[in-house]
């Protein structure tokens, strides 16, 4: 009996004698790493492009800390296919855990490469910007430890949009334009956009009262007509100064509008030209035309008073034969 139990003794010393296994739980590693990214926005994504913009194009992109022992700290650096100015941030902190959104700037630089209405629309350039962690913690802390990635790099593409302006150039008449006369104005209109464009609308204004055109005779000719950029089309308006146009400048201005605005395009929604044209008023007593000399109120000349005064010019050159015969007269009757 004293040895069955001097067994069971044994046994027990045995059990709790035995080297006790590891059963603790495995220590989870604390998640390190960070990541960088595109922000898109306005209809770009990965397969479509960034619309440049005239002046200046601001792209966002984020940089997310997934260490949640501390700070990381990266540096950035730019690059393009593009002749334009890049400018963002060339350093930064960013929280444990944390994700923070910083912009990328295309500029046109100083000496105007990079000017996007004298590029062709569609035309794409590649941009890249690189991310380096310098290190993990506070500024002096401990450099980036092997298992976080030490540098990334995210691409990019930009393109240049459709742009529409047109450009008015009248030929200037340096001579003078006799009332009762017709004229031509040469008239050239340029696209100076850089996709092809088409005219919707010529118009046509002036602030002279009796000087005519008519439009119909070359406004057909002249919308719808596709043209290519730096193309020109030229035209020649006739102008009718009537015969009881009175002596003044005359300013003429010639407006057209983009096709291509009008249907939501970006550029000009118009653009115009001007030039003056000196009108001289026919000699007094010169003969005119019945219409003429039939103009209503409403289209009578501006400068009335001149016109009139001009008209009683006659009357000194009739003073001077009625005198003498008066003084005659006069002469004879005290005889």
């Amino acid at each position: 009996m004293q040895r069955a139990w001097f067994g069971v003794i044994l046994c027990v010393v045995a059990l709790f004698g035995l080297p006790q296994g590891s059963v603790s739980a495995q220590e989870i590693p604390t998640p390190v790493g960070w990541e960088m990214g595109l922000v898109y926005a306005d209809g770009a994504s990965e397969d479509n492009p960034f619309t440049l913009e005239e002046g200046e194009t601001t792209i966002r992109f984020w940089v997310r800390n997934d260490n949640l022992a501390g700070d990381i700290h990266v540096g950035f650096a730019y690059d393009s296919s593009s002749d334009a100015t890049l400018e963002g941030e060339t350093h930064t902190t960013v929280g444990s855990g944390s994700n923070d959104t910083f912009t990328l700037k295309f500029t046109k630089p100083s000496n105007g490469l990079f000017d996007l209405w004298s590029i062709p629309a569609g035309t794409v350039y590649d941009f890249e910007i690189y991310g380096e962690l310098s290190s993990v913690g506070p500024h002096d802390g401990l450099h980036a430890p092997a298992e976080i990635r030490p540098s990334q790099t995210i691409d990019g593409e930009v393109v240049v949009p459709e742009l529409h302006r047109w450009e008015v150039d009248i030929i200037e008449i340096e001579h003078t334009i006799s009332a009762g006369t017709e004229f031509n104005l040469q008239v050239d209109f340029r696209n100076i956009g850089n996709t092809a464009d088409k005219l919707q609308s010529v118009s046509i204004e002036d602030d002279c009262p009796v000087l005519s055109h008519d439009d119909d005779e070359f406004g057909d000719d002249l919308t719808g007509r596709l043209t290519q950029p730096s193309e020109s089309i030229s035209t020649s308006i006739v102008f009718d100064a009537s015969s009881t146009h009175p002596t003044r400048l005359c300013e003429i201005e010639i407006t057209v509008r983009s096709t291509g605005v009008a249907n939501g395009g970006l550029g000009d929604s118009s653009n115009k030209g001007e030039t003056v044209v000196n009108v001289e008023a026919r000699p007094v007593g010169a003969q005119i035309d019945q219409n003429d000399a039939d103009v209503g109120d409403d289209d009578g000349p501006q400068n009335q008073e001149q016109v009139t005064s001009d008209n009683f010019l006659i009357f000194p050159n009739l003073l001077a034969p009625i005198g003498i015969a008066s003084a005659a007269w006069v002469r004879r009757w005290r005889k």
